[in-house]
């Protein structure tokens, strides 16, 4: 089992919420939630000098997508945050289902130049 960020193993075996680690959590949910895109985040995380979970010096969008998906980090940020953050990222996705349930994308975008009928 691999540890999540934000969180330290004790002797017995269960999880501890790791102070340090933590407070990046919330600083992620809390940037995401603000309104900025995973690139924004992983930049930010870039300037603060805070490295990854694999110990880069870089995150990764994967990585902080995956973070704000873990339904563990509602121990560290709360239940609110943790669906308003839920929320958001379906918001902002661009892909849509067909009947038979396989994503497509979604045409958000129309050329103001082509015609409408």
């Amino acid at each position: 089992m691999r540890i999540p960020y934000g969180f330290d193993l004790t002797s017995i075996g269960s999880l501890a919420i790791n102070e340090n680690e933590a407070e990046t959590v919330r600083m992620i949910f809390g940037y995401y939630l603000a309104g900025a895109s995973l690139g924004k985040v992983v930049d930010m995380l870039y300037k603060k000098q805070i490295p990854s979970p694999t110990g880069k010096v870089k995150w990764t969008r994967a990585a902080v997508d995956h973070l704000l998906s873990n339904s563990k980090y509602i121990a560290i940020v709360g239940f609110k945050s943790f669906t308003d953050a839920q929320f958001e990222k379906n918001a902002r996705c661009n892909i849509d289902y067909d009947k038979a349930g396989a994503p497509r994308r979604a045409t958000r975008y129309v050329s103001p130049s082509m015609l409408q009928i």
